[in-house]
């Protein structure tokens, strides 16, 4: 009978956030255990990390596997590989923020949705195989923390250090800590399906109306938000996006700033926003813009096809570039364009200025 373990473990790295901190942890759990615990200690080398993975990728085929993968995005890489292992028989859970991917190989993978956390044991990179061969990985990232989960591995800035051990009550301990993790606890979309019914009734109205942005030529519908009363220009965009049938471009404006917002740190991350390429309310979530999700959850919720956008130029010259990138045919702007302030004005964002250095319509949402 194996040997029961003397204290709680608390896994959360130290604040100080440094390579230090592992012999911390280690402290912890010789506490726990009443012993030295039987472990490798390893620091930063990326190509030795995923080999470990890999070994107990393979070492829990066909029994129970537990793993975090940080962010969705990263079991999205590895579908066709975790599909495998389940079909092969594996029990796997899988720990991560975000929600879980819409793949039907992944249905027989439990699903475990965490709070954002940077120093927390379930939001790092790890695996937890319980048998034939106890095993446990365990990467803590330690670098920059807003680059946390962002990238490979190798994405400079990255810094990992952990270990990996056979030692069964190490094992034993993990997997008691990370089934008594906290997840997400999913809610309604109750904001997105509000929205979702004020446009659905507005279509109705402009159906009814027979406004003039009926004869627009082909193309989408451009609306700025992020900036002044944008709730109305959204539901004003949603609503001749619908009736119309065209494509639905939200431009978060809040994302002007003094640099250009696609451009960071995250190296070979393909699921961050692209300046070429418009996104869902995934990753609108994920880069910290959940007004902006809720629209587009609320245009998928109403059937829009619709995106959101970093504009990568200030005020006017951003919509612009929004107009020509995406085939604008109409661009919608909150009821503050029609007198905007100082500020405003000197982005070129009064609808007057709007209409001049646009080769499409403008229309102010009232």
């Amino acid at each position: 009978m194996p040997a029961p373990i003397a204290a709680p473990m608390n896994w959360t790295y130290p604040a100080e956030n440094d390579e230090a901190g592992i012999f911390e942890i280690g402290r912890r759990l010789a506490a726990a255990l009443g012993r030295v615990p039987d472990v490798t200690r390893f620091e930063y080398d990326p190509r030795e990390m995923l080999k470990m993975t890999r070994q107990c990728e393979l070492a829990a085929r066909g029994n129970r596997l537990f793993t975090g993968f940080q962010t969705a995005d990263k079991l999205e890489a590895e579908i066709a590989r975790y599909a495998a292992l389940v079909k092969a028989g594996t029990k796997v859970t899988v720990f991560a923020t975000g929600a879980k991917p819409k793949d039907q190989r992944l249905k027989g993978l439990k699903y475990r949705e965490l709070v954002p956390a940077t120093r927390e044991l379930a939001n790092q990179w790890f695996l937890v195989a319980d048998g034939p061969e106890p095993i446990a990985f365990l990467s803590y990232e330690i670098g920059n923390e807003k680059l946390f989960g962002q990238g490979g591995a190798a994405t400079k800035g990255k810094r990992f250090v952990g270990f990996i051990t056979d030692d069964k009550a190490v094992v034993r301990l993990m997997i008691k800590s990370l089934t008594q993790v906290p997840v997400v606890e999913s809610e309604p979309p109750v904001a997105a399906a509000r929205i979702s019914a004020e446009v659905r009734a507005l279509v109705t109205a402009i159906s009814r109306s027979k406004k003039a942005e009926a004869k627009l030529p082909a193309g989408s519908v451009i609306v700025a938000i992020g900036r002044g009363e944008d709730r109305r220009a959204f539901l004003r965009g949603a609503a001749i996006a619908r009736d119309l049938k065209r494509k639905l471009v939200l431009i978060d404006r809040s994302a002007e700033g003094f640099s250009n917002p696609h451009w960071d740190l995250r190296g070979d991350d393909a699921s961050k926003p692209a300046a070429s390429q418009l996104f869902d309310e995934r990753i609108a979530r994920r880069e910290g813009r959940n007004n902006l999700a809720d629209y587009l959850e609320a245009a998928r919720i109403a059937k829009i096809e619709a995106g959101g956008w970093f504009p990568t130029k200030s005020g006017g010259e951003g919509i612009l570039v929004a107009v020509q990138t995406f085939k604008g045919s109409v661009v919608v702007v909150p009821a503050d364009s029609a007198k905007p302030g100082l500020a405003e004005r000197l982005r070129g964002m009064g609808a007057a200025d709007l209409r001049k250095s646009l080769d499409c319509g403008v229309v102010v949402a009232s």
